[in-house]
């Protein structure tokens, strides 16, 4: 066969897998380990880039959509009108409950097999771009062995068809762990999950918004949420919902003591204020657990509605919803620099 006709044939099965899976996996394994094992690569600390603030601002604009003035249906010149068309977060936070439709759109599953049809979901991100996913750096590998491949947007219940939603799988092409991540410390847990195409905006599917103030407290009338697809108990299994649950910050003081008897392996230096958080409840009512690792810790944002921003990422904890053990969290505004750099730089 010449090289031509080879080509021909390669092309062809690339648009058969395209119309039949809405994707096209890799054909063998060495393919995978190809396509996975893409190199991180870090930007100049000195590269200028588009800071979080400005890109927040931008993602606000896409909560609204234009329709016809219906006030004006009679009208010769067609007149649009500006509607936001999405879920004011202000009006159903409650505790512990699903999720509404469209009310986190940000909100990434994270998948492990070679295809997203039979996927193997567990961990969760959140999408900051139109090809980025912020998740944590251990959401890299699934037991230690298998990297991360897959991410879904849009979705609220994962096993099913008939809920209001807009999934779309998109393949991980590569991955940027924070260079100073080192497990089974702690540390640094945060990652940079790449698209391998453009996200496709709606009001189902839109990124969050990041805090950069690195001084942040609660405010009295602040609701910090925790969302994922995690366990709703310890050892029970995982939530095809998407679910949502209100916690309080845990004040540092209180959280190191509390993880004072973990061993030096993962806290060496105990609870480190600057880059993690603490969340939860005192009587442990309330917390992350497993598969919602990955996810983000957020709150309504002060100035756009319909968006959140995130100032956590889930990273560890001693049980689930433990009393004294509330849940670990990497602080976003620590790596705020970093994320810029990688995420929206002005040259590449």
């Amino acid at each position: 066969m010449n090289s031509a006709t080879s080509l021909q044939c390669i092309f062809m099965l690339f648009i058969l897998c395209i119309v039949r899976l809405g994707y096209c996996a890799p054909q063998n394994e060495d393919d995978v380990t190809n396509i996975t094992s893409n190199p991180p690569v870090d930007q100049p600390k000195d590269m200028e880039s588009y800071s979080a603030a400005e890109m927040c601002s931008n993602y606000s604009k896409l909560i609204y959509k234009y329709i016809k003035d219906p006030a004006l249906l009679d009208y010769e010149d067609e007149v649009l009108i500006e509607v936001k068309d999405c879920l004011n977060s202000l009006t159903l936070i409650v505790n512990g409950t699903k999720a509404e439709p469209k009310e986190f759109p940000h909100m990434a599953l994270l998948g492990y097999s070679r295809y997203p049809s039979s996927e193997t979901w567990a961990c969760g991100g959140s999408l900051i771009s139109n090809r980025w996913i912020l998740s944590a750096a251990h959401c890299e590998r699934l037991d230690n062995t298998t990297l991360v491949r897959w991410a879904r947007v849009g979705d609220l219940n994962y096993l099913s068809e008939t809920d209001d939603a807009r999934p779309m799988d998109y393949q991980i092409d590569q991955r940027i762990v924070h260079p100073d991540y080192m497990k089974p410390s702690l540390y640094n847990d945060i990652a940079l999950f790449h698209l391998d195409q453009d996200v496709l905006f709606s009001s189902y599917v839109r990124p969050i918004c990041l805090n950069g103030d690195q001084n942040w407290q609660p405010g009295p009338t602040k609701i910090v949420i925790a969302t994922g697809w995690g366990q709703i108990e310890n050892a029970g299994a995982k939530s095809p919902d998407l679910l949502r649950v209100t916690l309080d910050i845990i004040p540092s003081s209180l959280c190191k003591t509390n993880y004072a008897s973990i061993g030096k392996k993962q806290l060496m230096h105990g609870i480190v204020e600057d880059s993690m958080i603490c969340a939860g409840y005192a009587s442990g009512e309330k917390d992350t657990c497993g598969g919602d690792s990955g996810g983000p810790l957020q709150l309504a944002h002060s100035t756009y509605s319909c968006m959140y921003t995130q100032i956590g990422i889930t990273s560890a904890g001693k049980q689930c919803a433990t009393k004294d053990w509330p849940g670990i969290y990497t602080r976003v505004s620590k790596y705020l620099p970093w994320i810029e750099r990688i995420v929206w730089p002005k040259s590449r």
